[in-house]
Protein backbone atom coordinates (compact mmCIF):
# COMPACT_ATOMS: atom_id res chain seq x y z
CA UNK A 1 0.00 0.00 0.00
CA UNK A 2 1.33 3.42 -0.95
CA UNK A 3 0.28 6.69 0.69
CA UNK A 4 -0.04 9.78 -1.46
CA UNK A 5 1.98 12.79 -0.30
CA UNK A 6 -0.41 15.03 -2.27
CA UNK A 7 -3.42 13.69 -0.36
CA UNK A 8 -1.60 14.14 2.94
CA UNK A 9 -0.84 17.78 2.16
CA UNK A 10 -4.46 18.47 1.24
CA UNK A 11 -5.66 17.05 4.57
CA UNK A 12 -4.01 19.74 6.69
CA UNK A 13 -4.82 23.38 7.30
CA UNK A 14 -1.44 24.88 8.15
CA UNK A 15 1.79 23.43 6.79
CA UNK A 16 5.42 24.13 7.60
CA UNK A 17 8.60 23.38 5.67
CA UNK A 18 12.13 23.00 7.07
CA UNK A 19 15.22 22.20 5.02
CA UNK A 20 18.91 22.96 4.75
CA UNK A 21 20.72 20.85 2.14
CA UNK A 22 20.22 21.40 -1.58
CA UNK A 23 18.89 17.95 -2.49
CA UNK A 24 15.86 17.97 -0.24
CA UNK A 25 15.27 21.69 -0.80
CA UNK A 26 15.02 21.27 -4.58
CA UNK A 27 12.56 18.39 -4.30
CA UNK A 28 10.41 20.18 -1.70
CA UNK A 29 10.47 23.46 -3.63
CA UNK A 30 9.25 21.72 -6.80
CA UNK A 31 6.60 19.86 -4.81
CA UNK A 32 5.01 22.88 -3.14
CA UNK A 33 4.86 24.80 -6.41
CA UNK A 34 2.00 22.44 -7.26
CA UNK A 35 -0.06 23.70 -4.30
CA UNK A 36 -0.34 27.42 -5.04
CA UNK A 37 -3.54 27.77 -2.99
CA UNK A 38 -1.66 26.71 0.15
CA UNK A 39 0.74 29.01 1.99
CA UNK A 40 3.75 27.11 3.35
CA UNK A 41 5.49 28.53 6.41
CA UNK A 42 9.20 27.89 5.82
CA UNK A 43 12.23 27.86 8.10
CA UNK A 44 15.45 27.23 6.18
CA UNK A 45 19.21 27.34 6.49
CA UNK A 46 22.28 26.64 4.35
CA UNK A 47 21.90 26.16 0.57
CA UNK A 48 18.10 25.96 0.95
CA UNK A 49 18.04 29.72 1.57
CA UNK A 50 18.86 30.28 -2.09
CA UNK A 51 16.71 27.48 -3.49
CA UNK A 52 13.20 27.89 -2.09
CA UNK A 53 11.58 30.41 -4.42
CA UNK A 54 7.98 29.28 -4.76
CA UNK A 55 5.57 32.23 -4.52
CA UNK A 56 3.43 30.46 -1.91
CA UNK A 57 6.20 30.42 0.71
CA UNK A 58 6.12 32.54 3.85
CA UNK A 59 9.60 32.62 5.38
CA UNK A 60 9.95 32.74 9.16
CA UNK A 61 13.10 33.74 11.05
CA UNK A 62 13.06 31.32 13.97
CA UNK A 63 11.78 27.95 15.11
CA UNK A 64 9.12 29.42 17.41
CA UNK A 65 7.40 31.14 14.50
CA UNK A 66 7.58 27.93 12.47
CA UNK A 67 5.79 25.82 15.07
CA UNK A 68 3.13 28.38 15.81
CA UNK A 69 -0.17 26.99 14.48
CA UNK A 70 1.18 24.40 12.02
CA UNK A 71 -0.26 20.90 12.03
CA UNK A 72 1.96 19.32 9.35
CA UNK A 73 5.71 19.72 8.80
CA UNK A 74 7.62 18.68 5.65
CA UNK A 75 11.37 18.27 6.10
CA UNK A 76 14.45 17.59 4.04
CA UNK A 77 17.01 15.06 5.28
CA UNK A 78 20.46 16.61 5.02
CA UNK A 79 23.76 15.60 6.55
CA UNK A 80 23.73 18.40 9.13
CA UNK A 81 21.76 18.42 12.39
CA UNK A 82 19.37 21.13 11.17
CA UNK A 83 16.45 18.93 10.04
CA UNK A 84 17.04 16.42 12.84
CA UNK A 85 16.71 19.12 15.50
CA UNK A 86 13.52 20.46 13.90
CA UNK A 87 12.07 16.94 13.59
CA UNK A 88 12.70 16.28 17.28
CA UNK A 89 10.87 19.46 18.31
CA UNK A 90 7.96 18.70 15.97
CA UNK A 91 7.56 15.25 17.52
CA UNK A 92 7.51 16.87 20.96
CA UNK A 93 4.60 19.10 19.86
CA UNK A 94 2.77 16.14 18.25
CA UNK A 95 2.93 17.77 14.82
CA UNK A 96 2.54 15.31 11.93
CA UNK A 97 5.85 15.03 10.10
CA UNK A 98 6.92 14.09 6.58
CA UNK A 99 10.59 13.61 5.70
CA UNK A 100 11.76 13.41 2.09
CA UNK A 101 14.89 11.39 1.32
CA UNK A 102 16.92 12.52 -1.66
CA UNK A 103 19.87 10.60 -3.15
CA UNK A 104 20.59 6.92 -2.40
CA UNK A 105 23.17 7.06 0.39
CA UNK A 106 23.54 7.32 4.18
CA UNK A 107 19.82 6.98 4.87
CA UNK A 108 20.17 5.79 8.47
CA UNK A 109 22.63 8.57 9.38
CA UNK A 110 20.10 11.16 8.22
CA UNK A 111 17.84 10.24 11.15
CA UNK A 112 20.43 9.75 13.88
CA UNK A 113 20.10 12.41 16.56
CA UNK A 114 23.26 11.74 18.54
CA UNK A 115 23.23 7.95 18.74
CA UNK A 116 19.44 7.67 18.77
CA UNK A 117 17.36 7.39 15.58
CA UNK A 118 14.35 9.70 15.36
CA UNK A 119 11.87 9.06 12.57
CA UNK A 120 8.97 11.07 11.10
CA UNK A 121 5.40 9.86 10.81
CA UNK A 122 5.89 9.41 7.07
CA UNK A 123 9.08 9.06 5.05
CA UNK A 124 9.05 9.47 1.27
CA UNK A 125 11.57 8.46 -1.38
CA UNK A 126 11.33 9.24 -5.08
CA UNK A 127 11.79 5.85 -6.79
CA UNK A 128 11.81 2.09 -6.19
CA UNK A 129 15.60 1.84 -6.02
CA UNK A 130 15.67 4.31 -3.10
CA UNK A 131 12.70 2.51 -1.52
CA UNK A 132 14.62 -0.77 -1.50
CA UNK A 133 17.64 0.87 0.15
CA UNK A 134 15.56 2.78 2.71
CA UNK A 135 13.51 -0.30 3.66
CA UNK A 136 16.74 -2.15 4.48
CA UNK A 137 18.70 0.67 6.15
CA UNK A 138 15.86 2.10 8.25
CA UNK A 139 14.45 -1.23 9.50
CA UNK A 140 12.42 -1.70 11.71
CA UNK A 141 10.95 1.72 10.80
CA UNK A 142 8.58 0.95 7.93
CA UNK A 143 6.49 4.04 7.20
CA UNK A 144 8.32 4.54 3.89
CA UNK A 145 6.51 5.41 0.67
CA UNK A 146 7.20 6.57 -2.89
CA UNK A 147 6.29 10.08 -4.03
CA UNK A 148 6.50 11.79 -7.39
CA UNK A 149 9.75 13.68 -8.01
CA UNK A 150 8.50 17.01 -9.33
CA UNK A 151 12.08 18.30 -9.50
CA UNK A 152 13.09 15.59 -12.00
CA UNK A 153 9.89 16.16 -13.97
CA UNK A 154 10.72 19.86 -14.27
CA UNK A 155 14.12 19.07 -15.75
CA UNK A 156 12.72 16.43 -18.10
CA UNK A 157 10.27 18.93 -19.56
CA UNK A 158 12.89 21.67 -19.83
CA UNK A 159 15.49 19.60 -21.65
CA UNK A 160 13.22 17.68 -24.02
CA UNK A 161 14.74 18.33 -27.47
CA UNK A 162 17.03 20.87 -25.82
CA UNK A 163 20.28 18.95 -25.23
CA UNK A 164 23.33 20.18 -27.23
CA UNK A 165 24.49 16.81 -28.54
CA UNK A 166 27.46 18.23 -30.46
CA UNK A 167 28.75 20.33 -27.57
CA UNK A 168 32.48 20.80 -26.97
CA UNK A 169 31.76 21.36 -23.24
CA UNK A 170 31.47 18.75 -20.51
CA UNK A 171 29.87 19.43 -17.11
CA UNK A 172 31.72 17.99 -14.11
CA UNK A 173 29.97 17.77 -10.73
CA UNK A 174 32.44 18.15 -7.87
CA UNK A 175 31.78 16.26 -4.66
CA UNK A 176 33.96 16.38 -1.54
CA UNK A 177 33.53 12.74 -0.50
CA UNK A 178 34.61 12.08 3.09
CA UNK A 179 36.46 8.81 2.57
CA UNK A 180 40.07 7.60 2.49
CA UNK A 181 41.09 6.47 -1.00
CA UNK A 182 44.83 7.09 -0.78
CA UNK A 183 47.25 9.98 -0.30
CA UNK A 184 45.07 12.46 -2.21
CA UNK A 185 41.47 13.57 -1.44
CA UNK A 186 38.78 11.43 -3.12
CA UNK A 187 37.44 14.38 -5.14
CA UNK A 188 40.91 14.91 -6.64
CA UNK A 189 41.39 11.23 -7.48
CA UNK A 190 37.97 11.10 -9.12
CA UNK A 191 38.43 14.34 -11.06
CA UNK A 192 41.83 13.43 -12.49
CA UNK A 193 40.56 9.99 -13.44
CA UNK A 194 38.01 11.86 -15.56
CA UNK A 195 40.53 14.45 -16.77
CA UNK A 196 43.25 12.02 -17.85
CA UNK A 197 41.16 9.07 -19.01
CA UNK A 198 38.15 10.80 -20.57
CA UNK A 199 38.60 14.52 -21.23
CA UNK A 200 42.14 14.47 -22.64
CA UNK A 201 41.33 11.45 -24.82
CA UNK A 202 38.20 13.05 -26.31
CA UNK A 203 39.43 15.49 -28.97
CA UNK A 204 35.94 16.93 -29.42
CA UNK A 205 35.95 18.41 -25.92
CA UNK A 206 37.45 21.88 -25.42
CA UNK A 207 36.20 23.05 -22.02
CA UNK A 208 35.19 21.66 -18.62
CA UNK A 209 32.47 23.38 -16.58
CA UNK A 210 32.96 22.38 -12.94
CA UNK A 211 30.15 22.75 -10.45
CA UNK A 212 30.91 22.38 -6.69
CA UNK A 213 28.28 20.99 -4.35
CA UNK A 214 26.27 23.95 -2.95
CA UNK A 215 27.48 23.29 0.62
CA UNK A 216 31.17 22.98 -0.37
CA UNK A 217 33.67 25.80 -0.03
CA UNK A 218 34.95 26.49 -3.59
CA UNK A 219 38.42 26.95 -2.06
CA UNK A 220 38.46 23.18 -1.57
CA UNK A 221 38.96 22.89 -5.31
CA UNK A 222 41.43 25.76 -5.83
CA UNK A 223 43.93 23.34 -7.41
CA UNK A 224 41.66 23.23 -10.46
CA UNK A 225 42.41 26.91 -11.16
CA UNK A 226 45.73 25.70 -12.57
CA UNK A 227 43.90 24.06 -15.51
CA UNK A 228 43.18 26.49 -18.35
CA UNK A 229 40.24 24.55 -19.76
CA UNK A 230 38.13 24.90 -16.60
CA UNK A 231 35.29 27.33 -15.84
CA UNK A 232 33.61 27.31 -12.41
CA UNK A 233 29.81 27.39 -12.24
CA UNK A 234 28.70 28.81 -8.87
CA UNK A 235 25.14 29.72 -9.88
CA UNK A 236 22.21 28.38 -7.88
CA UNK A 237 20.57 26.84 -10.93
CA UNK A 238 22.61 24.47 -13.13
CA UNK A 239 20.44 25.07 -16.19
CA UNK A 240 22.84 27.38 -18.05
CA UNK A 241 25.69 24.90 -17.67
CA UNK A 242 23.52 22.01 -18.79
CA UNK A 243 22.48 23.97 -21.85
CA UNK A 244 26.13 23.99 -22.91
CA UNK A 245 26.84 20.30 -22.29
CA UNK A 246 25.56 16.97 -23.50
CA UNK A 247 27.67 14.94 -21.05
CA UNK A 248 27.69 15.12 -17.24
CA UNK A 249 30.41 13.50 -15.13
CA UNK A 250 30.87 13.18 -11.38
CA UNK A 251 31.54 10.69 -8.61
CA UNK A 252 28.07 9.75 -7.29
CA UNK A 253 26.20 13.01 -6.89
CA UNK A 254 22.40 12.93 -7.07
CA UNK A 255 22.86 15.41 -9.90
CA UNK A 256 24.03 12.50 -12.09
CA UNK A 257 20.67 10.82 -11.55
CA UNK A 258 18.88 14.06 -12.40
CA UNK A 259 20.94 14.49 -15.58
CA UNK A 260 20.38 10.92 -16.76
CA UNK A 261 16.64 11.15 -16.18
CA UNK A 262 16.67 14.35 -18.26
CA UNK A 263 18.36 12.65 -21.21
CA UNK A 264 22.04 13.49 -20.73
CA UNK A 265 24.96 11.11 -21.18
CA UNK A 266 26.33 10.37 -17.68
CA UNK A 267 29.65 8.95 -16.44
CA UNK A 268 30.98 8.19 -12.98
CA UNK A 269 34.53 9.34 -12.31
CA UNK A 270 35.15 6.94 -9.41
CA UNK A 271 37.98 4.64 -10.52
CA UNK A 272 36.67 1.09 -10.85
CA UNK A 273 39.60 -0.12 -8.73
CA UNK A 274 38.24 1.83 -5.73
CA UNK A 275 34.51 1.06 -5.66
CA UNK A 276 31.24 1.40 -7.52
CA UNK A 277 29.11 4.54 -7.08
CA UNK A 278 26.04 4.20 -4.90
CA UNK A 279 23.67 5.02 -7.73
CA UNK A 280 21.30 2.83 -9.77
CA UNK A 281 23.42 0.86 -12.26
CA UNK A 282 21.44 2.10 -15.26
CA UNK A 283 22.30 5.73 -14.47
CA UNK A 284 26.00 5.86 -15.30
CA UNK A 285 28.77 4.64 -17.58
CA UNK A 286 32.25 3.86 -16.27
CA UNK A 287 35.40 5.65 -17.43
CA UNK A 288 37.86 2.97 -18.51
Amino acid sequence: MNISIEKLINQFQSIGVACCDAGGANIINSLIKNFQKIKFKSYVDGPAKNILDSENIIFVENKDLLFKKIDLLILGTGSSSFEKDILKIAKKYNIVTISILDHFVNFRERFLHGMTPIYPDYCFVCDRHALKIATKELFPFNQIYICKNYYVDTFKKYFTNNIPNNSSHVLYILENIKEKWGQKPPWEIAFFNFYNNYYKKNKKLKEIIVRPHPKDDPETYKKLNEINDITFDLNISPINSLLKSSTVVGAESYFLYLAKESGFDVFTSIPSSIRKPRLPKNIYKVIS
